[in-house]
């Protein structure tokens, strides 16, 4: 399937795609919060999509626009890749799991909790993966507070947020 292909199938099969978008030859589809297990659930199950392998999930702080949840699927049998993408409210970020959809995205929603604190409601086990028990905050939401930038002067002519890209 071509990626616009895909994002009609998955339009036409759930009737969950708010919009898609292709980007580098693969296809991103935004999809709604409660709609989020039942398009995994789908794009598994399907025949025609057949996608057996989920290679991340993760998240990207939008700031004041809350979290976008990515999730990156490949289809081994017919070798085409999707994007499934949400949004999420900066207060409160809460995801329904997919660990019972594919057991191994188990990790990846417990880094994604730990790293930028979006809770997976239904996760079998939500505890820290890669930083101490005691470690407070979220290190990968773009509000936390470095310490080494508090310890010492930054070098830098410019803050990292006044860089022109």
């Amino acid at each position: 399937m071509t990626p616009d292909e895909i994002a009609a199938h998955l339009t036409e099969a759930t009737g969950a795609a708010e919009r898609s978008d292709v980007a580098h030859g693969e296809v991103s589809v935004w999809v709604p919060n409660d709609k989020w297990v039942e398009v995994a659930t789908h794009l598994r199950d399907c025949g025609r999509c057949h996608f057996d392998l989920p290679t991340f999930l993760t998240a990207v702080d939008l700031e004041e626009q809350g979290f976008e949840v990515v999730l990156h699927m490949y289809s081994v049998r017919r070798q085409h890749h999707v994007n499934v993408k949400t949004q999420l409210a900066r207060d409160e970020p809460r995801l329904p799991t997919l660990s019972g959809v594919w057991n191994g995205l188990n990790w990846c929603e417990r880094e994604t909790w730990e790293l930028f604190g979006i809770d997976f409601t239904g996760h079998p086990n939500q505890v820290k993966l890669l930083l101490p028990v005691e470690f407070e905050g979220f290190p990968l939401r773009k509000d936390f507070l470095l310490m080494t930038r508090e310890a010492k002067e930054w070098p830098g002519l410019k803050e990292p947020a006044e860089v022109e890209h």
